[in-house]
């Protein structure tokens, strides 16, 4: 019995450490407070996005240039989510030589995603020339997503960049009800 509950503890562990950070910063806390400790890393505040609760970043991260969006809670402002989005591709060849890659990388990080999607939709195929077209009207979907208590997936975006997503699921869930509760003293 101690055994079972200590792997349990243990596998817990180990999925909270691998879990829920960008370049060691935990998406968690006050809004305010990553955004600073992001600058500290070297990205600066970009004025791109004008969606509330959401701060838009930029700059480089191991040596690529990147964007980064930091959602938080509508209310108290804890931050919930990373959205990181790689360099825009011109070339098919490009963007998906980087999803892999990345998908690689986050792989061997965090094991086997619990679901994987490379495929187009017609009237697109792999090989016909139209690859990014179908990028850009979203007829192309290639994303893998873990395990739901990881908060991690990775897709190619209709913008034609790689976007790696870090969610904190408590937080998450935080969100959800304070969006809930803003609609309900609305209507």
């Amino acid at each position: 019995m101690k055994k079972g509950i200590m792997i349990l503890l243990f596998t817990f562990l180990t999925i909270i450490s691998f879990s829920q950070e960008f370049i060691g910063i935990k998406v968690d806390g006050n809004i305010n407070d990553v955004v600073e400790k992001f600058k500290g890393k070297g990205l600066k505040v970009s004025n791109r996005n004008s969606t509330p609760n959401v701060i838009s970043m930029e700059g480089i991260v191991g040596n690529r240039n990147l964007e980064l969006n930091i959602v938080c809670t509508p209310t108290t402002k804890i931050v919930w989510k990373f959205a990181v989005y790689l360099p825009k591709q011109t070339l098919w060849t490009s963007l998906e030589s980087e999803y892999e890659e990345y998908l690689d990388l986050l792989t061997k990080k965090y094991g086997e995603p619990e679901k994987k999607y490379n495929f187009f939709s017609s009237p697109y195929e792999d090989g016909d020339g139209y690859e990014m077209t179908a990028v850009a009207v979203e007829k192309c979907t290639y994303a893998a997503f873990w395990p739901e208590n990881l908060g991690l997936f990775i897709e190619i975006s209709k913008w034609k960049q790689v976007k790696i997503n870090y969610e904190n699921i408590t937080n998450s869930a935080i969100a959800r009800k304070e969006e809930a509760e803003i609609k309900n003293k609305i209507f």
